[in-house]
């Protein structure tokens, strides 16, 4: 990532993102923005630096460990960066929910979050500062927390769909964050810490701690329960997204409730059940390149690429400059798909090798060259970066080439 120029370090473990970076997590942003609001969620923006008082009601200010960036302010008062919100977001619904005329309620948002790791390695995929999208959700019963947890759970598996690289689906632990139910979202990676086990028979995926004890070859647990002995395959993986359906963990210690629609009795109160699903955004950029690249660089996927066609002139030839400049124009205003999703590389001032070169190593899902085999036949070369397929073709098939977007 340093060398493609989407990053750079600033110190141990915290990175600046450089345009070409930002422009993909956008990209990202904007497919969870729409998932999101299909299931009825709201964006909201919550503060980073929190005040210790919640974090100590529900224990978690000492369970949390050294990994909470913790400091005080000139009155000697506790705050943290916050590395999550599930008590700030409490809070803030107890303080403004009281019936169950409000309820159910949806509230997500991304931003950036913290946590003071040991050893942060591995660029974005696990530093001390990162992007997250996180949604809560606050429902009146068990039984519609379930129905919600898993509708978010279907709008996760859109999300990672649009994206574009296969993903895993694992049962896991619920681990310092709590709750009763909770599901790890993977993308399959040689480099990823998690160790997944799958069944091919059944579907069954866990993560390894979850398994507690079952190894790769053991026979799988759910085809054991039908007198079935099928193998659990491992594979390597990068946790990406983590859903939890929390119950009422946050909502009791915080006096979230609200007043029933039949109570039992004159001014009862009952908790809200809650779930919490992250997804992470930043770290989602750094995996998303690790599972999807070759010796000569970025394989983007088409859904998240900061741009999806790059145009490399040859020359400086007037007749190559002006049907660069057309080939710009007609991509971006005859396909509503591209428009803001292609680039010029003239700088004239460094080699066509390197340009190229610098191309694949970025990425670009279609490269569209207009050289000097232009000027002898008219033909303009066209690279297909994902399956590396090469093309000659004349100005005027191209539109045939893009007339679905989708393609792209």
């Amino acid at each position: 990532m340093i060398r493609a120029g989407l990053i750079r370090q600033s110190s141990s473990g915290v990175y600046s993102l450089l345009p070409f970076a930002l422009r993909s997590i956008e990209r990202i942003e904007k497919i969870i923005d729409q998932e999101m609001r299909n299931i009825g969620a709201q964006k909201l923006s919550l503060p980073i630096l929190l005040s210790a008082n919640m974090w100590k009601r529900t224990g978690r200010w000492d369970t949390t460990g050294s990994e909470l960036f913790k400091l005080k302010d000139r009155k000697t008062s506790d705050f943290c960066l916050a590395p999550t919100h599930e008590e700030e977001i409490t809070q803030l619904v107890a303080n403004d929910v009281f019936s169950y005329r409000q309820l159910p309620l949806r509230l997500y948002q991304i931003g950036r979050k913290f946590r003071d790791e040991m050893r942060p390695r591995a660029g974005l995929l696990r530093g001390r500062e990162f992007i997250m999208k996180d949604l809560y959700t606050f429902d009146t019963t068990e039984e519609a927390a379930l129905e919600t947890y898993e509708e978010v759970n279907e709008a996760y598996n859109k999300i990672f769909s649009r994206i574009g690289l296969p993903f895993v689906i694992a049962e896991a632990d619920t681990g310092n964050i709590g709750g009763t139910k909770s599901h790890e979202y993977h993308i399959l990676s040689p480099v990823g810490e998690d160790l997944i086990l799958s069944c091919m028979r059944c579907g069954y995926t866990s993560n390894e701690e979850r398994a507690r004890g079952i190894t790769d070859n053991d026979g799988c647990p759910v085809c054991y329960k039908d007198s079935i002995t099928s193998p659990l395959k491992s594979n390597r993986a990068i946790e990406v997204g983590h859903t939890f359906l929390l119950g009422t963990k946050y909502s009791d210690p915080l006096k979230a409730t609200f007043a029933p629609e039949n109570p039992l009795y004159k001014g009862e109160l009952l908790s809200i059940q809650m779930g919490c699903y992250g997804i992470g955004v930043s770290r989602m950029i750094a995996a998303i390149i690790e599972s999807s690249h070759d010796s000569k660089g970025i394989i983007w996927p088409p859904s998240v690429a900061p741009y999806r066609v790059c145009i490399i002139p040859g020359g400086d030839e007037p007749e190559i400059t002006e049907k660069t400049r057309s080939l710009y124009d007609f991509l971006t205003s005859e396909c509503d798909g591209l428009n803001d999703e292609v680039l010029i590389d003239d700088r004239m001032n460094l080699s066509f090798g390197y340009r190229m070169k610098d191309a694949e190593l970025l990425g670009y899902p279609w490269l569209m060259i207009i050289g000097k085999k232009f000027l002898e036949s008219g033909k303009i070369e066209i690279h297909n970066r994902h399956n590396n397929q090469r093309n000659h073709l004349e100005f005027n098939e191209i539109k045939n080439l893009f007339i679905e977007c989708k393609q792209i």
